[in-house]
């Protein structure tokens, strides 16, 4: 498959390239840097594994080399800080079909607000390239569950351990809570 097809990153790479990080507010995205960046400790192991279970600080360094894969470290602005990760890969098969998955580390409820804002940005910005969103979360991880569907992500299958979901454009384009948190940056 032609490198042209993976249109995620290069548009990340290319904002990155004009912008040091994405502002929203009092958070900002930067690019991890798998040179300096040590995303896994900054976890607790059981929080980690909600998100990749399994999954080393090497093996997010191999994948934060793929031609297919977006690493973002999310900081806040006043000490310059990452408190969490987001990741994104585009399907091989399917390019403008992305799987999102993340977290933060710091559950602090002062960027409980910052955290929406930022994210709904994020998936704004990646909607306007005509991508659909899909994410995964484990049944029982109920934090999880209630954020996405806040985020208008809904269930499409799920099998013994884990809920597939599909983010629901029209219901996000549409969602009170999505424009409160786009007004207020």
């Amino acid at each position: 498959m032609d490198n042209a097809d993976y249109c995620l990153k290069s548009k990340f790479l290319d904002y990155f390239s004009k912008n040091n990080t994405m502002t929203f507010g009092g958070m900002y995205f930067r690019l991890y840097d798998s040179g300096r960046d040590d995303v896994v400790k900054n976890y607790m192991v059981e929080d980690w594994n909600k998100i990749f279970k399994n999954t080393t600080e090497d093996d997010l360094r191999d994948l934060s080399n793929c031609e297919n894969v977006v690493i973002l470290l999310w900081c806040d602005i006043e000490t310059d800080t990452p408190h969490g990760m987001l990741y994104f890969e585009e399907e091989y098969n399917h390019p403008f079909e992305v799987v999102f998955h993340g977290g933060t580390w710091n559950h602090s409820m002062k960027y409980h607000r910052d955290i929406f804002r930022s994210i709904v940005n994020i998936l704004d910005f990646i909607l306007s390239f005509k991508t659909s969103i899909s994410t995964t979360c484990g049944i029982d991880n109920n934090r999880a569950d209630k954020f996405q569907e806040s985020l208008c992500f809904e269930e499409i299958k799920r099998d013994e351990s884990t809920m597939y979901k599909v983010l629901d454009k029209q219901k996000y384009a549409e969602s009170c809570f999505v424009k409160m948190m786009r007004l207020h940056n």
